[in-house]
């Protein structure tokens, strides 16, 4: 996050990464570049545009010249900001992707029955803290991030131009305090968020932002929480019926390990190896007497 992070101390408060974590950060950075390079293609365009012509006559030449099916302007009349938003809705599909993941993370590490909380009423993260804190699991977001979050969960949904959605944008919009934000976060101080009419590029900025922060959260809320010793009973990788003939138990509890950026001991590592070969003589005997029952 750089310079961008100045309201807490993300490495000082984790001792762990997580795949899912992993993947949002690369996940955001390849879609925000494409989305940095797609606003500036069209600021390039508009600026050297032919004035001899009129914009839409511009349009349809170049649109000719590239073999694109586009004869006119644009319809849309604010379509700046209608592109602006469709950044907004890709980086809200990128949140809930990561979404899915911390909660297979979680599953992994401390529970198989981890699921989002039964609620269709509320967004995916809300779902998700509402599961954690019923594990004792509470992240500790600043006042304002979690209304802004939801701030731009009403813009995605204002895409479609539902007037319901419009007005509960409006008023997603005044749940959000602005002088929280200014005090923490000076990099945006006076640039975001913006109300959906006018939503620029830093808001885009700041909402891509903003997911990266809540995702830290959620990872520095794990931490001393893991009893590694125990995942030989939860983690996909060290099922039994997930594991190849011939596997190297030492090096495939290493792997997991090295997911997470754990340095495991040899005590957990010990602990794991028999959880592991407990484990494969059950699956055996399931293997079986499931054989048995099928003759």
């Amino acid at each position: 996050m750089g310079k961008r992070t100045i309201f807490y101390d993300y490495r000082k408060n984790v001792d762990m990464t997580l795949p899912s974590s992993k993947r949002l950060y690369k996940r955001l950075g390849d879609y925000d570049t494409l989305a940095e390079y797609t606003m500036c293609a069209l600021l390039d365009f508009e600026k050297y545009c032919d004035t001899s012509m009129t914009f839409s006559e511009y349009v349809t030449l170049k649109a000719k010249e590239h073999q694109i099916n586009l004869r006119g302007g644009v319809t849309l009349g604010n379509y700046k900001v209608a592109l602006i938003k469709s950044f907004i809705v890709n980086s809200h599909a990128i949140l809930s992707d990561f979404i899915k993941h911390y909660r297979d993370d979680i599953r992994d590490l401390f529970t198989r029955d981890f699921k989002l909380a039964d609620d269709d009423k509320v967004s995916e993260l809300t779902r998700l803290l509402r599961a954690l804190s019923s594990i004792d699991i509470n992240p500790q977001f600043p006042s304002w991030l979690l209304p802004v979050m939801d701030y731009y969960r009403m813009v995605r949904n204002s895409v479609a131009h539902n007037e319901r959605d419009k007005e509960a944008c409006e008023k997603a919009y005044e749940k959000v305090d602005k002088d929280a934000i200014d005090a923490d976060y000076w990099v945006f101080k006076g640039k975001v968020p913006n109300p959906a009419d006018s939503i620029t590029m830093d808001d885009f900025y700041f909402y891509s932002a903003c997911i990266k922060h809540v995702a830290n959260y959620l990872v520095m809320a794990l931490k001393g929480r893991v009893n590694w010793r125990n995942i030989g009973y939860t983690h996909t990788d060290l099922d039994p019926a997930n594991i190849k003939k011939g596997t190297d138990s030492v090096k495939l509890v290493g792997r997991v390990f090295l997911q997470y950026a754990h340095r495991g001991t040899k005590e957990e590592l010990r602990n794991i190896l028999d959880v592991l070969k407990e484990r494969k003589e059950e699956y055996k005997v399931s293997l079986y007497l499931a054989k048995k029952g099928n003759k």
